[in-house]
């Protein structure tokens, strides 16, 4: 498998061939060979790449894979059985993605993600931990970004209740950020949960790489549940995506005193759409799961040990 990684690597490293144009040509070829790779190429107009061209890039490639398995980081390439369905509804769905931990997280039926601000307020940092806690004990997985704030809160529940636990960062799985939860990680990782990256070893995190990580937390997730966050919120792209994926959205209701109103600006905004699902912080524990009946659908799973609703 990893002469084959290396060969959607290269293709990917190449001028004008991002994700969606790479997996039309590598769709068309009868297998992810480097001589059909080349073929295919050379027939585009104005292209050229020699066998040794390539083979100079791939060999980059291919000493980088072979260190992420010396860190335990594994590669699964979208056309391993192990790649999760889920990610293959998004129309830009990575092409490689990289994990260290418990992939089987990424498959279960009911994910969750959750998400929010980096700067909680108090009213989100009283009540989100016992929701998440409820939320979490319903789900199979949470998906989250490792960022401090709201995805701490998340990820921490989901630990405590004996749930998997997806942390999907913007960089190499080499590195962890922010550095702050190094901890964390680890223990999402012994916790039968697992770290996750489009980006290979020696990648850093970059603006427009947090955008494009928003989306897999989407496409892994059977639905959403927003903390807070403003409507300028990067946690706004994840539910954007998940909405335009026709998942299952749910919110914590905003606070309603003025002064607070930036801040919840993006809760607002889907309360005021009619469309989803708000979770009263207040609320029994049996409100809080009658709403979460919303969220899934009742099917059953297996190799699960924790009473669901599912």
């Amino acid at each position: 498998m990893i002469d084959l990684t290396s060969n959607i690597l290269t293709l990917l490293s190449i001028d004008g061939f991002g994700l969606v144009n790479s997996y039309k040509l590598l769709s068309s070829l009868e297998s992810v060979r480097t001589d059909n790779i080349i073929e295919a190429l050379n027939k585009r107009e104005n292209f050229s790449i020699s066998s040794a061209e390539w083979c100079g890039k791939k060999n980059k490639f291919l000493e980088m894979l072979k260190k992420s398995q010396d860190q335990n980081i594994s590669a699964i390439p979208f056309t391993s059985n192990d790649f999760p369905k889920a990610l293959k509804e998004l129309n830009d769905f990575p092409l490689v993605i990289f994990i260290k931990g418990k992939s089987e997280a990424l498959n279960f039926q009911n994910t969750l993600a959750i998400v929010g601000t980096r700067n909680p307020t108090k009213y989100t940092c009283d009540y989100a931990p016992e929701i998440c806690n409820i939320f979490s004990s319903k789900s199979q997985s949470i998906i989250s970004g490792l960022a401090i704030g709201c995805d701490t809160i998340a990820h921490k529940a989901a630990i405590k209740m004996g749930v998997p636990t997806v942390a999907v960062l913007p960089n190499g799985l080499d590195q962890i950020y922010p550095k702050e939860n190094a901890n964390l990680a680890s223990e999402i990782i012994d916790s039968g949960g697992c770290l996750v990256s489009e980006y290979p070893i020696g990648i850093n995190p970059h603006r427009y790489q947090f955008v494009a990580r928003d989306r897999i937390q989407a496409g892994l997730s059977k639905a959403g549940l927003l903390l807070e966050s403003s409507a300028k919120g990067g946690s706004m792209h994840c539910i954007r995506k998940l909405e335009k994926l026709r998942r299952k959205i749910s919110y914590l209701s905003p606070q309603k005193e003025s002064k607070y109103d930036e801040y919840w600006s993006g809760n607002k905004s889907l309360k005021s759409s009619g469309k989803f699902t708000e979770i009263f912080p207040l609320a029994s524990a049996e409100e809080v799961i009658t709403q979460i009946n919303d969220l899934f659908i009742n099917t059953p799973f297996k190799n699960y040990d924790q009473t669901t609703l599912f």
